[in-house]
Parts: structure tokens; sequence; C-alpha cells
């Protein structure tokens, strides 16, 4: 027998499993996706300091991008992903340039230059800067005294990192302050993202970017006049360069990079920008351990100034956060569980059973 309305006798309890269980993918995803722009972002610059060793430092950037860029088109055409609009595919070009051309490209310059843990400490800075632009430019955040004094204290620490430094002549270095002005447009790219219109696909967004900086520091690196600096081939390719080389195309922009773009539609711009204080931590692992570089006792103690800052003012943002805006302009709700419960259906009950009641189950069909 077929009671009336049983059709919807677990409509809610099927609703909240379904619910229950893509929160907890999202969890899942989101684990990963910061395990990966933690982790092997770490590794780059060391990687990019083995490469620029040999190549021209644009020369390298631009090959990079352009052979993760076609990777990720591979990826996007079997996908079978829809085409951006116009208005997004231009979005996707100027934020990568920002980002990867100028954010990242400088990166490359500096590492010929400067210590690959000294490049790493500097440009974890993209915290402090992406968390000022969501607090004075966005209102996303409250933005207290406090965080003033700590963010101040993360730029004495790049004084003391290299002021003195048997590597800077006595004075701030051109390098760190190309690497800082690289960050500040890693984090203006950053929040742009964020809140401009960008290709349904992030795999489609990150192809872009990737293809666009890698065309522009090609372009730089022939206006500069790289090509007659590049090496003997049997030089260019050594085991060392091609391991460096896979793992900035592989590791650093096909996993990484796609999982940032990844988090940073479903994350506030500052929570993912707290990369930029475990990357240098890595970084300083391998460049001091693994290349030997060497660290004196002034650059430690600025290294641990701006790290100490920067995790500092993300313990307050986390405490006193205001919750990020919708697009409608509306608060949300940065806890996904709490999320999916608000989000679901009251029960409605069935208009077609006696008092609107469901009768009980009978295996009787």
């Amino acid at each position: 027998m077929d009671w009336p309305g049983r059709n919807c006798r677990y409509t809610d309890s099927y609703q909240g499993i379904r619910e229950v269980t893509a929160s907890h993918e999202r969890r899942y995803k989101r684990i990963a996706a910061y395990a990966a722009i933690y982790l092997l972002w770490g590794g780059v610059y060391l990687s990019i300091s083995v490469l620029v060793e040999v190549l021209p430092p644009f020369f390298v950037a631009g090959f990079r991008y352009s052979v993760s860029a076609f990777c990720l088109l591979l990826i996007a055409l079997f996908r079978c992903d829809p085409l951006p609009t116009t208005r997004q595919l231009l979005n996707a070009i100027w934020t990568g340039a920002a980002m990867l051309a100028v954010g990242y490209g400088v990166v490359f310059w500096a590492e010929q230059r400067l210590a690959s843990w000294i490049v790493a400490v500097v440009a974890s800075t993209t915290f402090l800067w992406t968390f000022l632009g969501e607090s004075l430019l966005l209102r996303s955040y409250r933005f207290t005294f406090t965080m003033l004094l700590l963010l101040l204290a993360g730029l004495a620490g790049v004084l003391l990192l290299t002021w003195g430094s048997p590597r800077s002549h006595g004075a701030i270095s051109l390098p760190v302050l190309v690497v800082l002005f690289g960050a500040m447009c890693w984090a203006g790219g950053s929040l742009a993202v964020k809140r401009l219109e960008m290709p349904q696909s992030y795999i489609q967004t990150a192809a872009t970017q990737l293809a666009v900086s890698g065309l522009i520091l090609l372009c730089v690196s022939a206006g500069l006049g790289e090509g007659h600096l590049l090496p003997q081939v049997s030089q260019m390719f050594t085991s060392r360069s091609i391991l460096a080389m896979a793992y900035l195309v592989i590791a650093a922009s096909v996993v990484a990079f796609t999982a940032f773009h990844w988090l940073i539609k479903r994350e506030p711009a500052s929570m993912v920008a707290t990369s930029t204080y475990v990357n240098p931590a890595v970084a300083m692992l391998l460049g001091i351990v693994v290349a030997k570089e060497r660290c004196s006792s002034q650059e430690m103690c600025g290294a641990v100034v701006i790290l100490g800052s920067t995790i500092f003012i993300w313990l307050l943002q986390a405490q006193n956060n205001l919750p990020e805006l919708n697009s409608n302009g509306s608060r949300s709700s940065l806890n996904p569980i709490e999320s999916a419960r608000s989000s679901r259906r009251p029960f409605v009950p069935c208009a077609n059973s006696p008092n609107g009641r469901v009768p009980p189950f009978s295996t009787n069909e």
C-alpha cells in the first residue's frame, strides 16, 4: 500500500545529510588547498635560486609561467569548462599581470642578489598589505591601534633584516624594496580577484593569468637582451635545473596556484595570505640547511620580528574579525557548518496526509 505523502517522509533527513556531507567535503578540500599553498610554495624560493644561478631571471620566470599555463589550458579543455566572457577575461589578464608578472616576477630578479630565505621573509609582508587593504579599503575587518603597532613592527623587522647587513652596504638594498613593492602588487591583485568577476572555472583563471604573465616576462627578457646571457645547452639542462623547473611548474603553479584560486573565492583574502608566514619558515629551513645559505644574528632577529608581527596580526584578526561581505552587501558566516544549518529548509508537513502527518511506515507496498 502506498500511503499519501510517503515520498516526503525523509526529505528533510536526506537534505540534512547532504548538507553535512557537503560541509565535510569542503572542509577536506580546504585543508588540502591550504596545505598546498603553505608547503609547496615554501620550496619555490630554493628552486628559483637554483635556476637563476645559471639562467637569466626574467627568462626563467616567463618560461615557467608559459609551460604552467599550457598544462592548465590542457586541463581546462579536458574539463570542457564554459568560455569566459570578455569582462572576465580582461579581469584575469590585468590581475595576473599585477600578481605574477610584477608581484612574483621581481622575486626571480631579487634572488640573484639576496639569499632565498631573505626574499621569502620580505615577501611575507604580503599578508600585512592584504590585511591593510581589507581593513581600510574594503572595510571587511576592524583595524585597531594594536594592529597598527604590529604592522609598524613588521616594517621595522624589514629594516632590521637589511640595515647594516653585509649584503645591504649600510642601507635598505634595492632588491628588498623591489620585493616589498612586489608583495604590495600581489596583495592588491588578490583583493581584486576576490571582488571582481572572474572566469567561472578557477583553472581557467589561473591559466589565463599564467599565460599573460609568461608572455609579459618573456617580452621583458627579450627587451633586456637576456637571450645573449643564456648558457650552453649542457649547462641549462642539468639534473638540478630540470628538477627545480619541474617543481615550479607542477607543484607551485599547476597544484598550488590553482588551490590558491579555489581558496580566494571561498575564504577571506587575508586568511589565504597567511601562507606568506608559513612559506618563509619552509624557505629558511631549506635555504639554511639544504643550500647552506649564510644567516647572521641580525638577519635572524629581523626575520623573527617580521614573522612574529604577521602571526600576531592574524591572531587578533581571528578574534576580532567581522565576517566578510557577500555580493548583496550582507554579512556571511565563516563557519560552513553553521551556514549549512541556517540554510536548511524548515520541515513542511505533507498536505495530502491525514492531520498533516506521515503515516507509520509499512512494508506492504
